[in-house]
């Protein structure tokens, strides 16, 4: 099966189509994108080398090159808060940019309910929705391996030097998302080697300068700094195998599962189910591009599932492709619903599958649209200020973003609050991260602590069945988990909100009281 990409007569309703597609996707995952740039963990850093200059490269260059681009393309102000809401522009840009690509792929794969099937379910994605909401390398990263998977097709139906450097450079943007993306070179590699037609060399000469350049060009500061750029690569090669945050877990591990089951739907697994059932059918007729497809997310969430490091977010390729399958799995719903109603009907499927994929997604998304209005901190610092006397001592877990009085940014950044919040020295560690690394409760109420604050997004990785703390770590682990479920199970509950899907915004946040205040008589 060799299709066109497409006519030539439909070459501007294609282009009409991918600007709207990319528009609607960009007001949608742009919308708001303006809580505080510390909420992240990773933000902060991310903002510092845009304003500094000073790149750390535990990622490649091209979300954080394209931020410093656009801020100051558009002049932004050179504070923290301006330059991550720019980065999140960017983010949503290129979250865009992989959902046209992937509603284009489906076109040329499948036709036009494909492609708008696709786009529209992918749009109201909700992992893809989030993801884009933040100064992060995800989006980036699918955005390169989007335009891999359809220059591979384009490659193999019309293979040509001009497409294999496209195809080099859209590998290129792969590996410069994240490392990881270096996986979109083994999958051009067979490609291009098995392509139709006698010009082999050319392709690969073509491919190789395509690649070569488009990486140059983005990441020109790693290749002036590679003892740097080394260092860093090997902390992230030693998180992935060994885990982070002194936890990892035994692999291969289930963990994905769950993931996959979060972030899709059950009109996904019907139509994928469907689609991978008339592929097999017609597997004479698949061709090795076709197959690659098919067969990515499923590669690829074993390989996640080999790795202590886990995350929802790195199961973010494996979503989008899926939903791709989904919507391409349409046309044969369409074409089973047909024979089974005897020819009759047959308009109806067509519009009824699509249709079943797109506002599947819908209750989902509203979730989270609905999630990114509200901010926990926000109200907890209000409540702080209003019900809390001020001469209480709070010490609080690091995803409770009170000011940290080691940080000196920190006060500006959350706003002042009246109570004082304690952070304590552990020997052998830079800063304290968790409560229950301070002590027991008798030794925190020593300290002068009236108040603990803590976060599910902290604690929680102490009661999450299949992690286990790393070597050397088990002493501390034991301890600090007999902290939080003591704490938990007997304290005076003052203040709770509810871990929520967007877990920067509400991370699951219980004030409980430990002590009186002096103005309360303690």
């Amino acid at each position: 099966m060799n299709p066109p990409l497409s006519l030539p007569s439909e070459m501007r309703y294609l282009l009409a189509w991918a600007l709207f597609l990319f528009a609607v996707s960009l007001a949608l995952d742009s919308r708001h994108n303006d809580f505080p740039y510390y909420y992240h963990p990773d933000e902060p850093g991310k903002v510092e080398q845009v304003l500094t200059g000073k790149w750390n490269f535990h990622h490649p260059m091209l979300l954080l090159a394209t931020t410093k681009a656009a801020v100051d393309l558009g002049r932004a102000p050179r504070t923290e808060q301006a330059v991550v809401e720019t980065g999140r522009w960017v983010s949503a840009t290129f979250m865009a940019l992989a959902i046209v690509a992937f509603s284009l792929l489906a076109y040329a794969w499948r036709g036009w309910p494909a492609a708008v099937a696709t786009g529209g379910a992918l749009v109201l994605n909700h992992q893809l929705f989030e993801l884009a909401h933040y100064l992060k390398e995800d989006s980036a990263l699918l955005a390169g391996l989007a335009l891999t998977f359809l220059m591979l097709l384009a490659c193999w139906w019309q293979p040509s030097p001009w497409r294999a450097g496209l195809l080099g450079a859209a590998c290129a943007l792969a590996v410069s998302g994240k490392y990881l993306g270096a996986v979109a070179i083994a999958l051009a590699v067979p490609v291009l080697w098995k392509a139709p037609g006698e010009r082999r060399a050319v392709r690969f000469a073509a491919f190789a300068a395509g690649l070569t350049l488009t990486f140059i060009v983005v990441n020109l500061p790693l290749l002036r700094h590679l003892a740097t750029f080394r260092d860093s690569f090997g902390r992230e090669v030693k998180l992935v195998v060994q885990g982070q945050g002194g936890m990892t877990r035994s692999v291969p591990h289930a963990q994905y599962w769950n993931i996959f089951i979060d972030n899709t739907t059950p009109a996904i697994w019907l139509l994928l189910l469907i689609f991978l059932h008339a592929r097999w059918r017609e597997r004479r007729n698949v061709s090795l591009p076709e197959w690659m497809i098919i067969g990515f997310p499923f590669v690829y969430a074993v390989a996640l599932s080999c790795s202590p490091k886990s995350n929802d977010r790195y199961f973010l390729p494996a979503t989008a492709v899926l939903t791709l399958l989904a919507g391409l799995g349409t046309m044969d719903a369409a074409r089973l619903f047909t024979r089974l109603t005897r020819g009759r009907f047959w308009k109806w499927g067509l519009v009824a599958a699509p249709a079943l994929l797109i506002l599947g997604q819908l209750p989902s998304w509203l979730r989270y649209e609905e999630a990114f209005q509200h901010d926990d901190t926000r109200e907890l610092t209000d409540w702080l200020r209003t019900k809390v006397p001020p001469d209480a001592v709070i010490a609080r877990d690091s995803h409770v973003r009170l000011p940290d009085p080691s940080r000196k940014k920190d006060a500006a950044r959350v706003g002042v609050i009246p109570q004082k919040v304690v952070t304590a020295r552990v020997p052998g560690r830079k800063r304290v991260r968790l409560v229950g690394e301070l002590g027991t409760l008798e030794e925190i109420i020593a300290m002068g602590v009236t108040h603990v604050a803590v976060s599910e997004s902290d604690y929680g990785r102490f009661f999450l069945t299949g992690l286990r703390p790393q070597e050397g770590e088990e002493r501390d682990f034991a301890r600090q988990k007999a902290f939080y479920t003591g704490l938990l199970r007997d304290g005076e509950l003052v203040f709770e909100r509810d871990r929520g899907t967007v877990i920067y915004l509400h991370p699951g946040i219980r004030v409980y009281r430990i002590a009186k205040t002096p103005s309360e008589g303690g």
